[in-house]
């Protein structure tokens, strides 16, 4: 049974962690985007870990000996009603007795973060910070925080449950499937990840306390461990070890990145002046990051700015900053990511396309993996299913999602081995038996190149965004050509503008030669959803191969003219976005997200558009009749319809003869990059063009704007005695709930008069 999911991300890969983005037609509500995380970590919450073995683990014992308390000394605290009664007798019995040295813990929890940017304002539980901190002015400060404490006045909202003795543990199942539940494992993991977003971390940890229940958590790029509850009431011995352990470690201990520091004053003042023009729009600190040479000397590079933050807790978790180098006085471009461990990395594939002459792709200059960055999560998955889980789960992102919206998979490759893995850690106590949505190992890589662009929406005209996808897929064709190297996830925002104003492919992470792919057992879709092509989105497990990387090339054109220029659906263009590009299905059996019926059916049968649809932009519309034709005619070719069970209309998409694949334009590059050369030769470009973005234009128009706004708190409100609402405004309407129908409102009879043959 499957669903339509009313919006999507663009994170690219993971397919399933949907994260919020500027490329959605319609941006989620709080409770709708907890809901999707909710959804997203799923799986990737191991436990119950016994509680000694938690703190041997990832608290290493403090020199000066725990203080000592009675057993029951936490059973001071009052029984009450209103959650907000807890927090003072927790905080007053810990800070009374000096149980976390030089760190205070402050109730942050009526007072919004007013440096989280546009979006929701979070205000978490009490929360730990260094003792020195200034916290009068801000009192909740993501930035700065240490440890987080969640409270719930009753157990019901325990998001876990423990098996009990003698309970089948590997036919449990450790998260809890109340509402109230997973209402609060959500409301953890956005606390996390926004956490682990404004800091540099390695991990990071969560106290959660539910009425006299507690335990301990452990955050990563990889999941959660979760230790078993235990009733601190009755004895608190191991939140007060916990508490002393914690206080007494170093920054490293702590979660934080060593490799990254606070930007000294002469730092700071090179910052503002070098990095102005990328500025971030929320107060962030100005950091120094420490990357590797070619020679193993370290250098170091001045960041202010993100231009790219994870949006998702687990995954890529991909950082992207404009540098500033002052032993060198250039501007460079930093990229910091949590790479799989049996992917290859990024950077080597830079040096690769930089030695073969690639053209229209970033110049390596330094950079690699950080050998002592990694995560442990995974290391508690035992060896068979983690094993399983390489070839079987889909890469998360950004980033990561995400946002990005998603995730790849890969096996071990034959032509590339990965590093061993470290030694499994005792995980007998963990419930469940299936670990696929456990994620490999991952390592912390960070790189430097020699060019910072401008994102593919700024481009000036429907000429410049022709010539800038083209450059762009000039560089997929000779990486492809010279290197074999399959790019496999072409998206908006891996498409750049460089200083002269042309096109730079960019993010090479998830690039993979094509005889690794053909080697392959198991093949998940990996990308950015908006973009993929119909034959990944039908069928899971397809190779993914040029033609698919060909298609998203003309998905990015079609997206960018629909959203940004011109043309006789105008009105209508954020609800064709929609239906087109986000559409997606999810399946109740197993969470996967299906999708690309509607992108075949624009295809096959003009639907959504239209039989009458015309850009403005003559050449853009030559380029689009003729760029459908050939995508078109390699789905004919290959005929996806049995892959995706929509038997009825096979028929329609398989013609009586179809095409020999090596006859079809995409069936090498040269075709497409014909359509491309023959279009940016026409001398018909329009010569005053102004981009006009219509997602802008329908929040302008808005009365009740709520999706960018800078002063919604956490529960919705504005922090006034009126609250605005939580729901768009938008005039988008849903597509339908079944995969094989398609919205009659846009689909339009094909008729044997077309108002533009080209």
């Amino acid at each position: 049974m499957a669903h339509p999911l009313k919006t999507t991300s663009l994170q690219a890969s993971p397919l399933k962690f949907p994260t919020l983005s500027g490329y959605q037609s319609v941006q989620p509500s709080l409770d709708d985007y907890r809901n999707k995380l909710n959804s997203t970590m799923a799986g990737y919450f191991v436990g119950p870990m016994h509680v000694a073995q938690f703190l041997e683990e990832f608290l290493p014992r403090a020199l000066p000996p725990v203080p000592t308390l009675p057993k029951d000394h936490f059973n001071a605290m009052p029984q009450v009603r209103l959650e907000s009664d807890m927090y003072q007798p927790f905080i007053d019995l810990v800070q009374k007795h000096k149980l976390i040295p030089k760190y205070k813990i402050i109730n942050t929890s009526n007072h919004p973060d007013q440096d989280m940017g546009d979006g929701w304002k979070l205000k978490p539980d009490p929360t730990m910070y260094c003792e020195d901190l200034d916290t009068t002015e801000k009192v909740t400060q993501f930035g700065e925080l240490e440890l987080h404490l969640e409270f719930k006045v009753s157990d019901s909202a325990d998001p876990f449950q423990d098996p009990k003795a003698g309970d089948d543990r590997t036919r449990w199942s450790f998260e809890a499937r109340t509402m109230d539940g997973k209402k609060t494992r959500a409301q953890l993991a956005h606390y996390a990840s926004e956490w682990c977003a404004r800091q540099h971390r390695r991990f990071a940890f969560t106290i959660f306390i539910a009425d006299s229940f507690l335990r301990f958590i452990r955050w990563d790029r990889a999941g959660a461990i979760v230790s078993e509850r235990f009733d601190f009431h009755v004895d608190c011995k191991p939140l007060i070890d916990f508490l002393w352990r914690f206080s007494h470690l170093d920054d490293a201990g702590r979660g934080r990145d060593p490799t990254v520091r606070p930007g000294t004053p002469l730092e700071i003042k090179h910052a503002r002046e070098q990095l102005w023009e990328w500025r971030p729009k929320a107060e962030r600190p100005v950091v120094v990051f420490k990357v590797q040479d070619v020679d193993n000397k370290p250098r170091e590079f001045i960041a202010w700015g993100s231009m790219a933050y994870p949006e998702s807790l687990i995954g890529r978790c991909t950082r992207a900053y404009p540098v500033f180098e002052i032993e060198t006085a250039r501007l460079y471009f930093l990229k910091d990511t949590w790479r799989a461990h049996d992917l290859g990395q990024e950077a080597k594939v830079l040096l690769d396309l930089d030695s073969a002459g690639v053209q229209h792709v970033p110049k390596f200059v330094c950079g690699g993996d950080l050998s002592s960055d990694a995560t442990m999560t995974d290391l508690f998955v035992p060896v068979e299913d983690f094993c399983d889980v390489h070839g079987n789960v889909d890469e998360c992102d950004d980033e990561d999602a995400s946002n990005r919206d998603s995730t790849d998979s890969e096996s071990k490759s034959e032509a590339e081995t990965p590093p061993p893995l470290p030694p499994r850690r005792d995980g007998s106590w963990r419930c469940g038996s299936n670990w696929n949505h456990i994620t490999r190992r991952r390592i912390h890589h960070r790189f430097v190149v020699a060019f910072i662009g401008q994102p593919l929406s700024r481009v000036t005209s429907s000429q410049q965004l022709m010539q800038v996808v083209s450059d762009a897929f000039t560089a997929h064709r000779q990486a492809y050509e010279m290197c074999q190297y399959i790019h496999r996830d072409i998206s908006a925002r891996n498409i750049l503008i460089d200083e002269q104003g042309r096109g730079v492919l960019n993010d090479w992470d998830l690039a993979k030669k094509e005889s690794e792919l053909k080697r392959r057992r198991r093949h998940e879709k990996t990308g950015t959803w908006e973009f993929m092509s119909c034959l990944l989105l039908l069928n899971h497990h397809s190779i993914h191969t040029i033609q698919d990387d060909m298609e998203s090339f003309v998905h990015i054109m079609l997206y960018h003219g629909l959203r940004y220029f011109p043309h006789t659906q105008t009105a209508i263009a954020i609800d064709l976005i929609r239906n087109v590009f986000d559409h997606q299905m999810v399946n109740d059996d197993d969470g996967m997200r299906l999708g690309g019926t509607n992108k075949r059916a624009m295809f096959k049968d003009e639907a959504y558009l239209g039989d009458n649809f015309c850009f403005r932009s003559v050449p853009l519309q030559r380029w689009l009749v003729k760029a459908r034709k050939a995508v078109l005619q390699w789905l004919r070719c290959v005929n996806p319809a049995k892959d995706d069970g929509d038997s009825s209309d096979e028929g329609d998409l398989a013609p009586r003869t179809a095409p020999l694949r090596s006859r079809c334009k995409l069936y090498t590059h040269e075709g497409m990059d014909k359509i491309f050369r023959n279009a940016l030769s026409l001398n018909t470009w329009p010569q005053e063009e102004t981009p006009v973005d219509v997602f802008q234009m329908a929040r302008r128009s808005s009365t009740k704007h709520i999706l960018d706004s800078d002063f919604l708190d956490e529960d919705g409100s504005t922090g006034s005695s009126r609250k605005r609402s939580r729901t768009s405004n938008l005039s988008v309407r849903e597509p339908q709930t079944s995969s094989h129908t398609m919205d009659t409102r846009y689909r339009t009879r094909r008729s044997n008069a077309r108002s533009l043959r080209i």
